[in-house]
């Protein structure tokens, strides 16, 4: 289950970094996949600065996420991402729903979910639970084992005792 998780989110961070690296790069890109319209310097150059540091900065600290004792930096992504589906909703209250921005919604929404549950499946906690219930079914099977070769022996003591029992004839 954790290599689905990391993997999920490894390809949420390469997205987000796709993403951010086009906005850096090739803003034009940017404006049309996200119906900005016509941009002069100062635009375009706000796409590259903002756009492309929230994208770089919210797949960067997904992937950090997934290093041993960094996962909280997940929950940091989330929240990044969170914000962007609250600017959605607050634009949904104020200019209406389109395909564009249903799309997007639905993928922000994905992506928190995505960050929150690998938080805590990533967690330090649940993987110590993880391993004790294994070590206690291990410890169970072992115990089991043990036992049914004791029955198996008192069986056995049982049987020569009702062999030496019976009169030699």
């Amino acid at each position: 289950m954790t290599w689905v998780i990391r993997l999920l989110v490894a390809a949420f961070s390469a997205l987000f970094l796709i993403i951010g690296v086009r906005a850096m790069l090739d803003p034009q890109s940017i404006i049309t996949q996200f119906e900005l319209g016509r941009q002069g310097v100062t635009g375009t150059s706000a796409i590259r600065a903002d756009m492309g540091a929230f994208f770089i900065g919210t797949g960067l600290a997904a992937l950090a996420g997934l290093f041993p004792g960094r996962r909280q930096w997940l929950l940091g992504a989330a929240a990044m991402v969170a914000l962007a589906f609250t600017g959605r909703l607050i634009g949904l209250m104020s200019d209406g729903l389109t395909a564009n921005i249903a799309q997007s919604m639905i993928i922000e929404a994905i992506s928190v979910g995505l960050l929150v549950s690998a938080f805590a499946i990533l967690s330090p906690r649940r993987r110590d639970e993880l391993a004790a219930q294994k070590a206690a079914e291990a410890e169970q099977q072992r115990l089991d084992a043990e036992q049914s070769e004791i029955d198996a022996q008192n069986e056995a003591q049982a049987q020569r005792d009702r062999d030496l029992a019976q009169p030699i004839v």
